[in-house]
């Protein structure tokens, strides 16, 4: 005997209309920038607390720009959402 398999209709794919497209592609963007400026942030912190915890911590002289241009990109990340938010909202 052979078992029937129900047929699961496929929804049409609706079309985004052309400002909405951008805008998804805008936020898509900005999501990804704001993640790859939170993961740079996490992995300079983490380096620094190995470099503190070592017996002889020594960190590099240039550590504290780096960390604050990847914070400015980050709170620049966090703006550019939150200016597209303001579009959805």
């Amino acid at each position: 005997m052979r078992l029937s398999r129900r047929a699961i209709p496929a929804k049409p794919r609706a079309v985004l209309p052309e400002r909405s497209r951008l805008t998804y592609g805008k936020t898509v963007a900005a999501l990804r920038r704001t993640r790859e400026a939170l993961v740079d942030i996490e992995g300079q912190l983490d380096d620094l607390l190995v470099r503190l915890r070592s017996p002889e911590p020594r960190i590099d002289s240039a550590a504290p720009q780096r960390l604050a241009r990847a914070k400015a990109e980050a709170t620049a990340a966090m703006a550019n959402l939150h200016a597209l938010g303001s579009i959805f909202g």
